[in-house]
């Protein structure tokens, strides 16, 4: 992000060069990378939400699913958890950073995933008429000015019936276009949404409201969020040969991180929390 788009706050922390060193170090490696996903999968309490909601779709409607967009995939650990939850169907995997479609595709074939394809696109201007019955978008939204563009493309997307899960942080105050705002990450062009602008905004698209519910709650979503992410990268991004404190505090932490985010999934009510799971449906 430019620093034209927003003034940040002096404790933001700027995640993408750790993790395009964390781009580099998985990228041509089966292994690694499966590690890498599994890493992901652990410490990051996003990814047991969207999981947990998985697992729910796959339950009430694998049969019916024959296409899913995977909208931002990043490193392709979603695609690759959707490649395995749906083996029948097709997966396409769009993201605007070239080396990231590259070692998609890489890795796709090295273990058999035939049925993922990675194409490089802008979110605010790709669309595929009718493909999915199924489309993901995890930590992307708060990286896209014109997310509008984004919802309606989605919407153009789906078939009729087709379901949009979303995870996405949540904000104290809606973002105002060309208002400055402070967010605690360095890339993001908003802090996140309110309730009331992420309904408006996916409604507008045409979607109806499935479920939508806080994560990352107070006490226990907030406390594994600081334990396992934002005092470990604060350190690391002091100097990188911290990392011999770091990874002792999180082997020891973790058992603590854990429990904290498995209350945080059980917390299905609070009306407080740093982040959103929104699943809208196309009517």
């Amino acid at each position: 992000m430019s620093p034209e788009a927003a003034n940040l706050h002096e404790e933001a922390i700027d995640y993408d060069p750790l993790k395009s060193v964390l781009g580099r170090i998985v990228a041509r490696s089966v292994t690694l990378r499966k590690l890498f996903y599994l890493a992901l999968g652990v410490l990051f309490l996003r990814q047991w939400h969207v999981r947990a909601e998985l697992a729910r779709i796959v339950r009430a409607r694998r049969a019916h699913i024959r296409g899913i967009l995977d909208a931002g995939a990043g490193y392709g650990q979603y695609s690759y958890l959707l490649a395995k939850l749906f083996p029948e169907a097709k997966i396409l995997a769009v993201d605007v950073k070239e080396e990231q479609i590259e070692d998609g595709r890489w890795f796709s074939e090295k273990v058999g995933q035939n049925n993922v394809e990675y194409t490089l696109g802008d979110l605010t201007q790709f669309r595929s008429e009718n493909f999915a019955d199924l489309a993901v978008s995890v930590d992307v939204m708060e990286h896209i000015e014109d997310d509008e563009a984004v919802f309606r493309n989605v919407f153009a997307t789906l078939r009729t019936g087709g379901q949009f899960l979303i995870a996405t942080p949540s904000a104290e105050k809606e973002t105002v276009p060309g208002e400055e705002f402070h967010s605690v990450i360095g890339e993001h062009v908003r802090t996140g949404y309110t309730e009331h602008e992420f309904r408006a905004k996916i409604t507008r698209a045409g979607f109806v409201v499935e479920k939508l519910r806080r994560t990352y709650t107070p006490v226990w979503g907030t406390l594994a969020w600081y334990i396992l992410q934002r005092i470990p990268v604060r350190l690391l991004t002091i100097s990188k040969l911290i990392v011999v404190i770091v990874v002792p505090w999180m082997i020891v932490l973790y058992p603590v991180a854990a429990l904290c985010m498995a209350f945080d999934l059980l917390n299905s009510t609070s009306a407080r929390g740093g982040g959103w799971l929104m699943v809208a449906r196309k009517p």
